[in-house]
């Protein structure tokens, strides 16, 4: 809210510290740090971090209850899935 309300530049340590950013690189490195988080992903389940995906997009409006039950067939539909016997 305050961004929004003063309209003001965040630095990138402001930005990690508010929880804005996970992380901040040297100028002129963004781009190779994408590259290189985007290359560790693909090394891991797609499947399984597009069910988290899912899940965390969904629990800002799904009830308690209902998310609980996602999540649980969203565990079921990982562990079932090839990379889930895998892993």
């Amino acid at each position: 809210m305050e961004i929004i309300a003063f309209d003001k530049p965040v630095s990138s340590e402001q930005a990690l510290a508010w929880g804005l950013a996970t992380k901040v690189v040297e100028d002129g490195r963004a781009l190779e740090e994408a590259w290189k988080m985007a290359r560790e992903l693909a090394k891991t389940s797609l499947h399984s971090f597009g069910w988290c995906k899912q899940l965390l997009t969904d629990s800002f409006h799904t009830a308690f209850e209902a998310s609980n039950e996602r999540e649980r067939l969203g565990l079921s539909s990982c562990a079932g899935h090839r990379d889930g016997q895998e892993g």
